[in-house]
């Protein structure tokens, strides 16, 4: 049946879809259904098809499609037979129906008229046997893997690419559909293939696959086939458009399970309500991307993402109570706030693992909120009420995704230029000093021609990183944790290298051993080598860290301004430093500056720990254990969960341990030589 929307003005559209989605949470199947369910879910997929068919066979009371009418039947003939599996009276009913559908095919009645037979059927099954027709996956659908089924279960009848050249497509009749017909597709969702991919095409080679396949694959396969008429260029521009014009579309587009009933035709329509952007060819760019922004590689994994579409909800929820109270029907009011809350219980375990006051303060705020609309009190007192209500899920939502000052990325970034930058200086005049001592200036070249390359390596290596973020959107937060924790364990290690060479007589062994061996080697590129790996590694780790640091930040524009400016900063006494070095010999005091960076490196690791955990906490990867007792402090990575603290306490052990170990067992050993 095709989807008929009604264009709103965008706040009424959002509203109305959280709303929807706070009174029904995505069902997932407890076990196997009996078969009364089963048969009532085939019934209600087979007859959604039969009218589909018949809407396409027949427009405006001509028939101009015979074979679809005749699919049409031959759907409306198999939900017959799947009845004689429900009760009996059900089953009367449910027949009744089938008659009403069966004589506005032959009358050529419209869809939209015989589609209202079908929307009392589904009330009726729906109500008899408890049970919901559609069953939602059990998360986000995964691309990847709708591609991998496709490719072993659909490939050799519709080709690689959908267009219905398969290997075996030349001995079906009919011949497989083309799957990227853009005009023929834009009335069918993700949930029309769903239905198909439960039931089968009758009179075709595609057999059902409700038994052959599980809920979630079967979602997956019917995800990625849906997307199949978009090429990925497409998909790529509307992301970076949605992204200027409606940020907040990705509340709607990143839940499968609003999009998953929705046509093309109605993402455009929304999207248009919400972008202003149909009459122009970008609103198909849109849709490209808004039909698999839902699934687990897109936006469907975001954890913050639903965190808000919660919050978003519970709002709506909230603000449905405040009307049904100032109309008198209090009571109602309190049971539709009631629902507000279970909206919120969503996250409210994420909510406690970052903030446990703040999980508090909500659910302290629902019951106050519910108490005054039962009191029928003064409506002041609701209203100040739903305002604390409001005020408290902001906060929640805050602490769930909290952010780091701009002061702080700032500072941290004018750190991260510094330590890499002044040690790659450090290292190249010492590389250069050594040279000039052992007289062989001529060589300088050499050391030029490692720190160029090693200096285009490095912007490669910015250049992929900024990519592997760009195209990962739905496996950010796993990509994010990951990148924070090797940030912490490269840190520790920058950290230690430094404190262990905290000593002028330890540097100077250092760089001697290096070009030592270089000097010893009578190829050109020996020395090259060792300037080209040098600055490499102080590159390629502030590439690294500055991955970090952006992860740490809220991706705002203040954010960016202020990791910026940091750089700038940052390579602005770089330069006054190289200059005064150049001009009037002048040595940086290597004690003071390892001992003050290697603080602040350890700083940085400590924070990047438990932010990495974090994130990887807010996927399911890493499991939550709240501490209420501990104080959540983002910037330096402390949230109350005993894994964030675990792996913070490893650094702090570390960190002992390699004091310990600097500063007193190994001048011990030393001295015992």
């Amino acid at each position: 049946m095709r989807t008929i929307l009604i264009l709103y003005p965008r706040r009424y559209i959002i509203a109305g879809l959280l709303a929807l989605h706070a009174v029904a949470a995505p069902v997932r199947l407890s076990g196997q259904a009996d078969a009364a369910t089963t048969a009532a879910r085939r019934i209600a997929d087979l007859v959604s098809i039969a009218i589909d068919e018949y809407g396409v066979g027949v427009v405006g009371g001509r028939v101009i499609n015979e074979g679809e009418l005749r699919e049409a039947r031959l759907f409306l003939d198999e939900a017959r037979q799947s009845a004689t599996l429900l009760p009996e009276g059900t089953r009367r009913q449910v027949l009744g129906y089938f008659d009403s559908i069966g004589a506005g095919f032959s009358a050529l009645r419209s869809d939209g008229e015989i589609g209202e037979s079908l929307v009392a059927l589904r009330d009726l099954l729906e109500s008899s046997l408890h049970v919901t027709l559609d069953v939602m996956p059990g998360g986000a659908p995964s691309l990847a893997r709708g591609e991998a089924l496709y490719s072993k279960h659909c490939m050799q009848c519709h080709g690689e690419n959908g267009t219905g050249d398969g290997s075996m497509a030349k001995t079906l009749d009919p011949p497989p559909a083309d799957l990227t017909d853009q005009q023929t597709l834009r009335v069918v969702s993700p949930l029309d293939f769903f239905r198909k991919l439960n039931v089968g095409v009758s009179g075709t080679a595609m057999p059902g696959f409700d038994g052959r396949l599980g809920l979630d694959d079967r979602w997956a396969l019917a995800l990625y086939a849906s997307t199949l008429r978009f090429s990925q260029d497409a998909r790529d521009r509307g992301a970076a458009q949605l992204a200027l014009q409606c940020p907040e579309c990705n509340l709607l587009i990143s839940d499968f399970s609003e999009t998953a009933a929705l046509s093309d035709d109605s993402l455009a329509a929304i999207l248009d309500s919400m972008t202003g952007a149909v009459g122009s060819t970008s609103i198909q760019d849109l849709v490209a991307y808004a039909r698999g922004a839902g699934a687990t590689e897109e936006l469907g994994s975001d954890a913050k993402l639903v965190a808000s579409r919660a919050v978003a909800g519970a709002k709506a929820a909230v603000a449905a109570a405040m009307e049904l109270g100032s109309s008198g029907e209090r009571k109602a009011g309190a049971a539709r706030a009631l629902d507000g809350y279970l909206v919120f219980e969503r996250i409210e375990g994420a909510v406690r693992s970052r903030d446990a006051k703040a999980a508090r303060n909500v659910e302290r705020a629902f019951t106050q909120f519910r108490g005054t609309l039962l009191a029928d009190g003064a409506w002041v007192g609701v209203v100040k009420a739903r305002e604390e209500v409001d005020d408290a899920l902001d906060a929640a939502l805050t602490s769930i995704t909290p952010t780091i000052s701009s002061r702080i990325l700032f500072t941290q970034s004018v750190v991260i230029m510094l330590r890499e930058g002044l040690e790659a200086i450090l290292i190249i005049g010492a590389l250069t000093a050594f040279l000039t001592k052992a007289g062989a200036d001529q060589r300088k070249r050499d050391i030029g021609w490692g720190v160029f390359a090693a200096v285009v390596a490095s912007l490669v290596t910015a250049g992929g990183f900024a990519t592997l973020f760009r195209h990962s959107a739905g496996r950010q937060d796993l990509l994010e944790g990951i990148t924070m924790l090797v940030a912490a364990g490269v840190l520790f290690w920058v950290s230690f290298w430094l404190v262990s060479k905290i000593e002028l007589r330890k540097w100077q062994a250092f760089v001697g051993n290096q070009m030592q061996r270089a000097m010893n080697s009578k190829r050109t590129l020996a020395l090259a080598a060792v300037a080209f790996l040098a600055v490499y590694r102080e590159g390629f780790e502030t590439v690294l860290f500055f991955s970090a640091l952006v992860t740490s930040s809220d991706g705002s524009s203040g954010s960016a301004v202020a990791v910026g400016s940091g750089i700038g900063v940052g390579l602005i006494v770089l330069g006054v430093v190289y200059f005064l070095m150049q001009r009037y010999s002048v040595r940086l005091p290597l004690k003071p500056f390892f001992a003050a960076t290697s603080g602040l490196l350890y700083v940085m690791a400590f924070s990047f720990a438990g932010q990495g955990v974090s994130e990887l906490q807010e996927i399911g990867i890493i499991s939550i254990t709240p501490l209420n007792w501990v104080p959540a402090i983002p910037a330096l990575g402390i949230f109350p969960t005993a894994q964030t603290l675990f792996s913070q306490l490893l650094i702090a052990t570390a960190l002992f341990g390699a004091l310990l170990w600097v500063f007193w067992l190994e001048p011990r050993l030393v001295r015992a030589d």
